[in-house]
């Protein structure tokens, strides 16, 4: 029998809670779409593999549209293409940002799958490898090697926040330092080099007629001249008279967030160095073996205990089916869901 793979996402959701990692990787359901969050990681993510490649930006724009090309059933399709615009910008946006400050890219988008060793003995686990993705290796300016981590994320990007601070203990760095190495990249340290994702947002606009004046109407719908026998250009709540608006247009959106990152970029876009000392890779190797063992208990012992929070169970996607009393054992597919051929898609190059 093959070794099953431990990956960074496997850890995170077994570590979050043992119902979730048991729908997610033992049953191999997934929800039917995927959470925007995710949409835009994965599109944003493929946008700026296509520029790492040295190929132009109309090239990664064509992979997001691709990704974006069919709108999910119940799905605005105006929110859709809002979402894809955005998108679309942000890797627009990130080229742009850093024209002057190109990347040395060495390699792009390496998966890997190693033996998963006991740091006490030496010896390879006889039921888990690890695997993962690694989004890049570069050379810095100094000549040092670095693993490259894209990210996109809400978080603010001040370089003492709280997100910065998190980084500097999370254990998924660490493990790609690892792989890199035993890959043979003699990797120093790692890269963040994170896209925000925007917090304005498309706004309603002003109607206007042929003339380019905005429109005005009064409780009975008739147009509101000034006493100048002008069209008013503002409403008045007390008066009862109204501004006519309309949704912005999706042309109308990706001019207002390609501004609004021309104005600030340092909002959008940051690259931040983030060190890895032997002893946090030695911590890491000491933490997934010991969280192997216990998966693999959990596995034998059938015991998938529900982590109940209003920090965890608000934001999963198996919140209904526990609230439901869903059992896996049936083989029924929850409606919503999707039973996944391969618990690691991103993966499937190394999966066997």
């Amino acid at each position: 029998m093959s070794k099953q793979l431990l990956t960074h996402s496997r850890m995170e959701s077994f570590k979050r809670c043992r119902r979730r990692h048991y729908f997610e990787y033992e049953v191999g359901i997934r929800k039917q779409t995927d959470a925007k969050a995710l949409r835009m990681g994965s599109a944003g993510h493929e946008g700026l593999d296509v520029l790492k490649q040295g190929k132009p930006l109309t090239d990664a724009l064509d992979a997001i549209r691709r990704l974006y090309a069919n709108i999910p059933d119940g799905m605005d399709e105006r929110e859709w293409c809002i979402e894809r615009e955005t998108v679309e910008c942000l890797v627009t946006g990130y080229q742009w940002r850093w024209t002057e400050q190109p990347l040395d890219v060495l390699v792009t988008e390496q998966s890997f799958r190693l033996p998963l060793v006991n740091p006490a003995t030496g010896a390879a686990s006889t039921v888990w490898d690890t695997a993962g993705k690694i989004d890049g290796i570069v050379r810095l300016e100094d000549g040092r090697l670095a693993v490259l981590e894209h990210k996109f994320i809400s978080d603010p990007l001040d370089q003492d926040g709280d997100y910065w601070r998190r980084l500097q203990i999370d254990s998924q760095i660490s493990l790609y330092v690892w792989a890199a190495r035993q890959l043979g990249h003699e990797v120093e340290t790692v890269l963040y080099d994170v896209v925000r994702k925007p917090t304005i947002r498309p706004n309603e606009v002003a109607v206007v007629d042929a003339d380019g004046l905005k429109v005005v109407l009064d409780a009975n719908g008739e147009r509101v001249l000034t006493k100048q026998g002008k069209p008013r250009q503002t409403g008045d709540t007390a008066s009862g008279y109204v501004l006519q608006t309309r949704p912005m247009t999706v042309e109308e959106w990706s001019e207002k967030l390609l501004g609004d990152i021309q104005a600030r970029p340092e909002f959008y876009y940051a690259r931040i160095e983030i060190a890895r000392l032997d002893s946090d890779i030695a911590e890491m190797m000491d933490e997934v073996w010991e969280l192997q063992q216990t998966v693999r208990e959990a596995e034998n012992k059938g015991r998938w205990y529900k982590t109940v929070s209003r920090d965890t169970c608000p934001f999963c996607a198996f919140f209904g089916l526990c609230g439901s009393r869903f059992d896996a054992s049936t083989g029924e597919i929850p409606e919503g869901f999707v039973k996944v051929d391969c618990v690691h898609p991103e993966l499937e190059e190394v999966v066997q």
